[in-house]
């Protein structure tokens, strides 16, 4: 069963997005040590949950905590500048990888389109749990919200194979953002309401 996250959920739902995007090619480039690209991961989404993703209301999960969506409403998609103080300790927690992670954030900021928009900010699912209609079920409450109220979604792939899924779902690829520094290639896609 799909329902929101709550509090308890952020050190399960943590653990879950650091695996499933263990190997995502925009981390890897970021933090290309195997050795702690785990637990700067796990830290970053426990953080970044707690403070700037649970507090908007809409973000989701099962009842395993096997799979994590993190939504953002209209013009919502931008941390406050309250937030981002909150946010600080990313300094540390990704060290090295900062820079690059800024990078990825000023190219995926230039080209995120300005219509109202529901941003899919992050989907993830434990490994051994993926191919079960997890994260298709957990898009739904978001999606049929979209098509309800006549709203669009966007977001950007990290993964080329994740395209066909989001296309599965009723978005389009609408551009590609190249990163620079031997970063990955990005595909930003948008959903028109159904």
């Amino acid at each position: 069963m799909i329902r929101k996250m709550t509090d308890a959920d952020i050190p399960s739902v943590a653990a879950v997005s650091a695996r499933a995007f263990f190997d995502d090619p925009l981390q890897a480039w970021a933090l290309p040590d195997d050795s702690t690209r785990l637990a700067k991961l796990e830290a970053m989404f426990t953080l970044q949950t707690r403070v700037a993703s649970l507090p908007v209301g809409e973000c989701y999960t099962d009842e395993s905590c096997s799979v994590a969506c993190f939504w953002a409403p209209p013009r919502a998609w931008q941390p406050t500048s309250d937030v981002l103080a909150q946010l600080v300790p990313l300094r540390d927690i990704l060290a090295e990888g900062l820079a690059r992670f800024g990078l990825a954030m000023n190219a995926m900021h230039a080209v995120h389109p300005e219509e109202p928009h529901w941003y899919l900010q992050g989907l993830g699912t434990e490994p051994a749990r993926q191919r079960q209609g997890l994260a298709s079920a957990v898009l739904e409450p978001v999606l049929a919200r979209c098509d309800d109220e006549g709203t669009a979604a966007y977001l950007e792939s990290t993964k080329e194979r994740n395209v066909a899924f989001y296309e599965r779902h009723g978005w389009r690829v609408t551009g590609t953002i190249d990163l620079p520094e031997g970063g990955p290639r990005m595909w930003s896609m948008w959903r028109d309401p159904r």
